[in-house]
């Protein structure tokens, strides 16, 4: 007799969690693509989150529970289809 076994895979839960002027929790991340103390940019899936805001850093990344944890003071979120990438001349010249 032969077992079966199956593999269920689950796309990570996305969800925000705010903490004004203390941090932010993402969840669902599946890549950091770029992050500096004024911007964050990472993938979540096929969409992508763009943090803005000072003093930003990314305390904790765990790609394996798709869980992120940044510190700072938060301006602006954006959340996109498709990856994005925020061109060098237009960060450098904010």
């Amino acid at each position: 007799m032969s077992q079966i076994t199956s593999t269920v895979t689950t796309k990570p839960q996305k969800s925000v969690t705010i903490d004004f002027d203390s941090s932010i929790v993402i969840n669902g991340i599946t890549n950091m693509i770029e992050s500096d103390d004024k911007q964050i940019i990472a993938a979540l899936g096929e969409k992508t989150l763009i943090i803005t805001g000072e003093k930003l850093n990314v305390v904790s990344l765990d790609t394996a529970r798709y869980t992120c944890t940044v510190s700072g003071s938060l301006l602006s979120l954006k959340y996109v289809k498709g990856r994005q990438k925020v061109p060098f001349f237009k960060r450098l010249f904010k």
